[in-house]
């Protein structure tokens, strides 16, 4: 890592979103949420104007001060009526997105006043989140219920608040809005997945024969069918599907429901003991994340934990439980924690695939991936060492 990099990532591992809003931040709400870019503008004009009045004999930006502070004096009734437009909320929906990619906030709501102009948008969020307001909604009728929605930026992982969903009316001089407060909401956004194109290590050597057989779907297959899925090689020539094979001229493979603890168990931990290895952790999430994904496509994920929590696996979700924990773990920041063994509450059945930031000799671990800084030219049986630089490729082979 440069030191160019590890300056940054310290002032990214500051944080910014305050826990409890002092005055000063209720006044930076109040600008962001109740003034529209007209008022901000016509605002900063008054702020300059009476920095300008200061100056010895430039007594015409007095004028300008004064004829701003009455043009806002005047908005006062228009705020007023304003402030009477009601809507009552629905219901909010956020969808969750993946690192870097633009989130949808869907706010559903009933007018019950009628309402010329309205539009929709997310406030006092983390600044990593910034909102893009939607198009204005005209004519909203009393009774009626519509849909709007807004876009919201991300750029890291986390599982995020919005406290506040407010649909935003402004006066008819277009200075001031109100902001009508709908609730609040939620935004998960996943890690980037990493896909493993092969994973030859987890078959490789002695340690990989407890793996190898659960590569083979008929081997660890229940006995309810769930549906049909395109062949993967690998899949056994009894479980073809033939009449989806006739009907789309290619061929599919029957899919049974996986019998529960069956399969592998992924362990991610998370454990750090120096600033180094947190600068590590976001990578290492990125690559469990296509880890978890690689053994779920072929049915041999039967747990998942994060330190000594398992995590439910629900396969009917395309892996989104696995995902939606990944997004809920802390970000990085400055404190590390002190280094302890995995301990599960219950003892796992099958083979255990461990992935970390630094190696552990454990008795349960039957194989472990350990992302580090630098290149290794050697590995055991049991272990293998990824460059973290490699990892900010699309697509990896383990």
């Amino acid at each position: 890592m440069s030191v160019a990099s590890t300056i940054k990532w310290i002032l990214d591992s500051i944080p910014r979103a305050p826990k409890r809003a002092g005055v000063l931040m209720k006044i930076y709400y109040c600008w962001q949420e109740c003034f529209t870019p007209a008022g901000h503008a016509a605002a900063a004009l008054f702020a300059l104007s009476l920095a300008l009045g200061m100056i010895p004999g430039f007594w015409a930006a007095w004028i300008f001060c004064g004829l701003d502070f009455l043009f806002f004096l005047a908005l006062i009734p228009t705020w007023y009526l304003t402030t009477k437009n009601k809507a009552k909320t629905n219901l909010i929906r956020v969808i969750p997105v993946v690192e870097g990619e633009n989130a949808v906030a869907e706010v559903s709501f009933s007018a019950i006043t009628n309402i010329d102009q309205v539009s929709v948008g997310a406030f006092r969020m983390d600044p990593q989140l910034k909102c893009l307001e939607s198009k204005p909604l005209l004519g909203s009728k009393a009774g009626n219920s519509y849909q709007l929605q807004c876009r919201i930026t991300t750029r890291n992982r986390g599982a995020f608040k919005i406290p506040k969903m407010a649909l935003l009316v402004p006066e008819i001089n277009g200075m001031l809005r109100f902001a009508m407060d709908m609730g609040s909401a939620e935004l998960l956004v996943y890690p980037r997945i990493i896909k493993v194109s092969s994973f030859s290590f987890l078959t490789s050597g002695t340690s990989g024969l407890v793996f190898a057989p659960l590569l083979l779907p008929s081997l660890t297959r229940g006995m309810d069918f769930v549906g049909v899925r395109e062949y993967r090689e690998g899949d056994s020539l009894r479980d073809l599907h033939h009449k989806a094979f006739a009907r789309y001229g290619k061929p599919f493979t029957k899919e049974f429901e996986t019998e529960r603890g069956a399969g592998a168990v992924l362990v991610l931990d998370v454990e750090t003991r120096s600033i180094a290895d947190r600068m590590r952790l976001e990578p290492l999430i990125r690559l469990t994340a296509g880890v978890g994904r690689f053994l779920q496509e072929r049915g041999a994920l039967g747990r998942f934990f994060i330190g000594d929590e398992e995590i439910p696996i629900v396969s009917a979700d395309g892996g989104k439980s696995l995902l939606d924990a990944l997004a809920r773990i802390p970000q990085k920041g400055l404190s590390t924690a002190k280094p302890h063994s995995w301990s599960p509450a219950a003892r796992p059945m099958g083979p255990v695939l461990r992935l970390g930031l630094f190696p552990k000799k454990e008795d349960l671990v039957h194989k472990q991936i350990v992302v580090e800084s630098s290149e290794r030219t050697s590995a055991a049986d049991d272990t293998l060492f990824v460059n973290v630089n490699k990892l900010n490729a699309v697509e990896v082979s383990l």
